[in-house]
């Protein structure tokens, strides 16, 4: 929408250098073969070249420009708040391992950074989350509390963190860090080619088949064999092991902001969901990052969620421009810890990471130590804490039951909505039902109608219309699509199918 602040694009992405892996050509085979190009795929890659492991890394986009390259990027173990939780949901054992996980994986990205030479703008920095509501003191310092519990860099504080405005009550860690993650993604990828291993971008992973030699098969016809596949692709394609219903997609939004005065040198989130910290300007100086503004995929107005954090920019700092806007994606668990080890209990050979819960740098690069640990034949001592196959305590049950009757609410009820394909404005969508189907309608900028069945190839869920990103996405698992029907996210790996019109300005044929 042209009407939305700064230029809609990452960051990270458009600030990067390029990368030009070619797309897989020929049939292959290798001892593991690791599906996405993000932190946790590229870490376990690395590590496991470096053992001496055959490894061929698949990309559907560009190596580091998927969801790693969408976010505020904090390397960080505090993720708002926590361990609290932890403590009381899984006990104060895991809660320790998952801090000290993360803590080993901001402490292994500070130092592939110093042995790679990456030039990827890592600082150390404070991460402090905060409230600025006098009811939420207690819960902000049990956080702390509970942290330095488990051993974490953690302390409370009152007054002033380094914002221009003072704090109710704040959990602060040290020696956290920030960074440019598609310049670091960039640098471990051509690590991983440097110890041995293959890269392959534009190759989109559409199945695997599991044994004792794996197979898997690319959207393009090539295939791979491999003793392990690895499914770092975020939320899983293959779905073998009930992920949908134990994890939920969320977008949040980001924008890159030039400030007059001084930008604010810590990480901070607060307990409302706000983001904020400093970045390097391409050309000079300070942006501020501002993020935040979280709603389930395809169940909010998104443009509305930009603005709101315009406003909140506004209200807060003296902006002077806003360079950049972009959203991002993450996956919820459902105890609040990622999921990682085998894609199913069944599974010999094909493991898994996800549910990173926007915190997905330390996170992803603590499973990557987990994973290639499993390839080679032991079990690391996190393992048991982050096991793939876990339903969660029984804290967990409220939150499964409700997020699966969200789903099964929007798979009923988006198929009562009607519209009509005349009354889409160009620039924008809209679902159009027909008798028992629906069509999904987008109107471009030149005025000339596009439809496409509006049933997500993933399990038939009704896509929605994205405002901000003119998307098709799926309120019920996170699939995202382009207006041509493309793949833009998964876990789909079909397309949307063309539907006919019957006229420029008509309803769609039925299928």
């Amino acid at each position: 929408m042209d009407d939305l602040p700064g230029t809609p694009a990452s960051l990270w992405a458009e600030t990067a250098p390029p990368t030009d892996y070619p797309a897989l050509d020929r049939d292959i085979t290798v001892d593991v073969a690791v599906l996405g190009g993000g932190i946790a795929g590229l870490t376990t890659a690395l590590l496991l070249a470096r053992s001496g492991t055959s490894v061929v890394v698949l990309d559907a986009g560009r190596v580091g420009r998927g969801v790693s390259g969408y976010s505020t990027a904090k390397v960080t173990s505090l993720h708002s708040l926590t361990y609290a939780d932890l403590v009381s949901g899984r006990g104060e054992q895991h809660a320790r391992v998952y801090g000290e996980a993360n803590e080993a994986g901001l402490a292994t990205i500070a130092r592939y950074t110093r042995e790679l030479a990456i030039d990827c703008d890592f600082r150390r920095r404070p991460n402090f989350t905060y409230t600025e509501e006098e009811q939420k003191v207690d819960q902000v310092r049990e956080e702390a509390e509970a942290a330095a519990g488990v051993g974490l860099p953690s302390s409370f504080v009152q007054g002033q963190i380094g914002l221009p405005w003072e704090v109710n009550g704040a959990v602060r860690f040290e020696e956290q860090a920030e960074f440019h993650p598609t310049k670091y993604l960039v640098g471990i990828a051509q690590a991983v080619r440097g110890a041995g291993g293959q890269i392959y971008e534009g190759t989109r992973a559409v199945a695997v088949d599991d044994g004792e030699q794996c197979k898997v098969r690319a959207e393009n016809g090539r295939e791979v064999r491999a003793g392990h596949v690895i499914v770092a692709t975020h939320f899983p394609f293959l779905d073998r092991s009930g992920f949908f219903a134990r994890i939920h997609a969320e977008r949040s939004y980001v924008l890159a902001v030039r400030i007059r005065g001084q930008v604010p040198q810590g990480m901070y989130i607060d307990t409302a969901g706000h983001s904020l910290r400093s970045q390097p300007a391409p050309g000079g100086g300070e942006l501020l990052l501002v993020g935040g503004a979280s709603h389930k995929v395809g169940q909010a107005d998104e443009a509305e969620h930009y603005r709101h954090l315009e406003r909140y920019a506004r209200e807060r700092f003296d902006v002077e421009s806003i360079d950049y806007r972009w959203s991002t994606q993450d996956n919820i668990p459902l105890d609040k810890v990622p999921y990682v080890g085998k894609l199913a209990p069944f599974s010999k050979r094909v493991l898994v990471a996800t549910g990173f819960r926007k915190w997905g740098y330390a996170n992803g690069t603590a499973a990557a130590i987990i994973l290639a640990d499993a390839v080679k034949g032991s079990e690391h001592p996190w393992a048991s804490t982050f096991d793939s196959s876990r339903l969660g305590p029984p804290s967990a049950a409220a939150s499964f039951v409700k997020e699966n009757a969200n789903v099964g609410r929007r798979f009923v009820q988006d198929r009562l909505k009607r519209g009509s394909a005349s009354a889409v404005p160009p620039g924008e969508g809209a679902i159009v039902r027909e008798g028992l189907h629906q069509a999904a309608v987008h109107r471009d900028d030149n005025g000339d109608l596009h439809a496409l069945s509006a049933r997500c190839t993933h399990m038939g869920c009704i896509v929605q219309w994205n405002t901000a990103e003119r998307s098709w996405d799926c309120p019920c698992h996170g699939s995202r699509f382009a207006t041509d029907g493309r793949v833009l996210q998964g876990p789909a790996v079909a397309p949307l199918e063309p539907r006919k019109l019957r006229g420029p300005d008509s309803e769609p044929v039925p299928e």
